[in-house]
């Protein structure tokens, strides 16, 4: 599994990447104290930010499974929100 700060790092380059997988995602929002959830219906997937219980959630990219460049800034916007990063 990838290490947090590789994965931050990765998630944090300009511009923003488009090649960051939902597995990638996985392992990141774990390291940040999130569980993972799915949606009740089609691809719809949450993580719930055990701390600070707040909740991000999307539909996820089809038919492949690396994100699209709105669904990382969201990312980013939620990990900054509840405090993983700056």
């Amino acid at each position: 599994m990838p290490k947090k700060s590789k994965l931050l790092e990765k998630i944090l380059s300009k511009p923003a990447p488009t090649s960051f997988t939902i597995r990638e995602l996985d392992a990141l929002m774990k390291q940040c104290g999130c569980e993972k959830f799915e949606g009740g219906r089609g691809s719809g997937i949450g993580y719930y930010h055990v701390e600070t219980k707040r909740i991000l959630q999307f539909d996820g990219p089809h038919p492949g499974n690396e994100l699209y460049r709105y669904h990382v800034k969201m990312v980013i916007a939620f990990l900054k929100e509840v405090g993983e990063i700056e």
